[in-house]
């Protein structure tokens, strides 16, 4: 991991994040945020991606808030939170991208590829390794939206989030489906039947 020059945060900041204090978890977002973004594009080379990490980085350290133990350095669990989530994510991506291209070498006839598509079962397949490529927090907020049918306030509530943010976070998710759909036009209208327009 590169080294960061960052004074430690404040022991008494980190006390009141671990009680659940949003104010403290934004001074804590704001002193970190372009670190652990620069921290991430070095790595990845891609800044919507490092965009995506960053956040789902700080949404875990909202989640773990009361486990951060406050006599290890904070530096060195944030910091080891985005190292891995990196990791997850490329692994995650070229797991999709193995199993997507395994279904495409089976169905080289394009006829044949359209009518399995438009079956119910293999288009629900097709979808899903879409959502797969979904960066971590984005493809958690979409399927709560989608597969357990929870409204924005729901979700947010649930994440400790913004509504707003969980908006962000489904348009997001809708615009990468539809682009990726995008040379399909039945596949699309589909699409947008089984999806809420952002």
């Amino acid at each position: 991991m590169e080294k960061h020059t960052l004074k430690s945060i404040d022991a008494v900041v980190l006390k009141r994040l671990k009680e659940g204090d949003e104010t403290a978890f934004e001074s804590i977002y704001w002193k970190y945020n372009s670190h652990v973004f620069n921290f991430i594009n070095s790595l990845l080379y891609d800044r919507i991606l490092s965009e995506d990490i960053t956040q789902s980085v700080f949404m875990k350290i909202w989640e773990r808030r009361e486990s951060i133990d406050l006599d290890k350095g904070f530096d060195a669990y944030l910091f080891t939170i985005a190292r891995n989530m990196v990791y997850k994510e490329t692994e995650n991506r070229l797991l999709s991208e193995s199993a997507f291209h395994a279904l495409s070498q089976q169905q080289s006839d394009e006829d044949f590829l359209m009518e399995e598509k438009l079956d119910a079962d293999s288009l629900r397949l097709y979808i899903d390794s879409l959502i797969e490529q979904l960066p971590l927090s984005r493809k958690k907020i979409f399927e709560l939206s989608r597969k357990e049918n929870l409204s924005n306030k729901e979700i947010a509530a649930r994440l400790s989030i913004s509504e707003k943010t969980v908006e962000t976070q489904l348009c997001r998710s809708l615009r990468f489906l539809k682009q990726k759909l995008s040379d399909d036009h039945l596949l699309a209208i589909l699409l947008f039947v089984l999806a809420n327009e952002c």
